[in-house]
């Protein structure tokens, strides 16, 4: 029986870690040394500041790129985690699984809307399944709801705008 797996979990956002960690090198680490030697430079820093600003830049600039590593981890997590639970998800139903519903962690609520989506995906699957209704009960409208008046078909009639004309 394949185990069922929880969560995220750290490993599986690590592939991630290396763009988001980027990002936080250029704010924590590229950021204060550029900023305090072009102001040395300038002259906007006193001279006898300069050997402390060295000094500073020397011991601190390390430990900030360490910060940057834990803050890459973290917040890849926390964006990721729930893209990669939406995926494994995909992947029970495509083996199978029609019981498979999602559920995020209380803080991920700008995923909330996802997960309600999917859920109510997933009650009309089964309920097409168990009424061995395949594909052609779309084309009958089953389940479907009423067309959005302010919905329209870009392929049958795209906006004058998008195509250059007037």
């Amino acid at each position: 029986m394949k185990r069922k797996l929880r969560g995220s979990g750290y490993k599986h956002t690590l592939p991630w870690v290396l763009p988001t960690f980027a990002i936080w090198v250029v704010v924590l680490v590229v950021t204060a040394p550029i900023l305090s030697i072009t102001m040395m430079l300038s002259g906007l820093v006193p001279t006898y500041l300069h050997n402390e600003i060295w000094f500073f830049l020397l011991t601190r600039t390390p430990a900030i790129a360490v910060a940057g590593i834990g803050l890459a981890i973290l917040t890849t997590a926390r964006s990721a985690g729930p893209l990669v639970q939406l995926g494994r998800a995909f992947e029970d139903v495509k083996q199978g699984d029609m019981d498979r519903r999602l559920r995020f962690r209380k803080d991920d609520r700008a995923y909330r809307g996802i997960e309600k989506s999917f859920n109510e995906m997933m009650v009309v699957l089964s309920e097409r399944v168990e009424a061995g209704a395949g594909p052609e009960a779309e084309d009958q409208g089953a389940t479907r709801p009423p067309p959005d008046e302010n919905q329209q078909d870009l392929a049958l009639s795209p906006e004058p705008s998008l195509l250059g004309e007037g």
